[in-house]
C-alpha cells in the first residue's frame, strides 16, 4: 500500500439475528465498511449484478463505497455480527469478498466487538486491535476496480427505499431509462426473478418483523406490507419461508 495514509473512523459493532428467513435492505445513506462473521445460518450478498455466497464461519467483507442488500436462510437460526466502519484512504477499491482468516482473526474481532461496549479507553484498544485486523486481511484481498452497468443498481436502490409506496414496474423502468422488458430481463439474468418477486421479499421481511415485535393480527400484517388480500399474502410468505404466518409466529412465541 502507499503511504498516503490510511485510517478508521466511527468504529461500532452490532448483532443480527433472526429466525429462518431474512431479507436486508441495503441502506444507501451513511453506509460504512463492514467486516462479518457468519455464526449461524447462510446467505448471498447481491450488488452490482453480482452474488457473493457465504456459509457459516465465513468471515465477509463489505466495502462502504457499494450498494448492497442480501438475503439469509437459517436451520433454524441465523446470526451475524459486525465490526464496521469507515476506511479513510483514496486508493481503497474493493468489492465484496470472503476472506481467509484463522480463529485468532476471529477472536480478534469478538473482542473489538466486547470493547465498544464498554468506556472509552477499552474504545481506545478496540481500534487498536482493529488495524492490526486490517494488516492481516488487507494484504490478501483482492483489489477491483470493477465497471458496471448502473440500470439494475438503481432499481433495485428505488425497490428497496419505496417498498411501501404505491409504484408500478413500469415507474422503475422509467426512473432507470429503459423499457419494462429490458428491466425484467436484467432481474431475470443477473436475480433470477422478477421485480415483483423482489419487491414480495422485502415485504416478507417485514411483516416477519411484525410477526416477531408486534401483537398485529396476521391480516393487519398482511395490509400493512401492502397485499390486496390475506390469501395472497400468506401464499407469498409460504414461497419465502417455506410455512404459513401463523405457524411461523407460533414458534417464535
Amino acid at each position: 500500500m502507499k503511504n498516503n495514509g490510511v485510517f478508521v473512523s466511527d468504529l461500532s459493532t452490532s448483532k443480527h439475528i433472526f429466525n429462518s428467513y431474512h431479507f436486508c435492505r441495503g441502506n444507501s445513506n451513511k453506509r460504512k465498511t463492514r467486516i462479518g462473521i457468519i455464526v449461524k445460518g447462510s446467505g448471498v450478498f447481491i450488488y452490482l449484478n453480482k452474488k457473493l455466497a457465504v456459509s457459516e464461519g465465513d468471515v465477509v467483507f463489505i466495502p462502504e463505497n457499494i450498494y448492497c442488500y442480501s438475503e439469509w436462510q437459517g436451520k433454524p437460526d441465523i446470526e451475524v455480527m459486525y465490526v464496521s466502519c469507515f476506511i479513510h484512504y483514496d486508493g481503497f477499491g474493493y468489492e465484496p469478498q470472503t476472506i481467509l482468516c484463522d480463529n485468532i482473526v476471529k477472536k480478534k474481532l469478538i473482542k473489538i466487538s466486547k470493547l465498544l461496549s464498554s468506556d472509552y479507553i477499552e474504545c481506545l484498544e478496540a481500534y487498536s486491535i482493529f488495524y492490526k485486523v486490517l494488516q492481516i486481511i488487507l494484504p490478501q484481498m483482492v483489489p477491483s476496480n470493477i465497471a458496471f452497468d448502473k440500470t439494475l443498481q438503481t432499481a433495485i436502490e428505488y425497490i428497496t427505499n419505496n417498498w411501501n409506496q404505491p409504484f408500478s414496474v413500469s415507474d422503475v423502468a422509467k426512473r432507470c431509462c429503459v423499457s419494462e422488458s429490458k428491466l425484467y430481463h436484467l432481474f431475470q439474468k443477473e436475480l433470477g426473478q422478477t421485480p415483483i418477486r423482489f419487491l414480495n421479499s422485502i415485504k416478507i421481511n417485514i411483516a416477519i418483523e411484525y410477526l416477531e415485535n408486534r401483537d398485529y393480527s396476521i391480516a393487519t400484517i398482511s395490509r400493512l406490507v401492502g397485499f390486496n388480500s390475506e390469501n395472497h399474502f400468506r401464499k407469498t410468505f409460504v414461497y419465502y419461508t417455506g410455512t404459513t404466518p401463523l405457524k411461523y409466529r407460533k414458534r417464535i412465541i
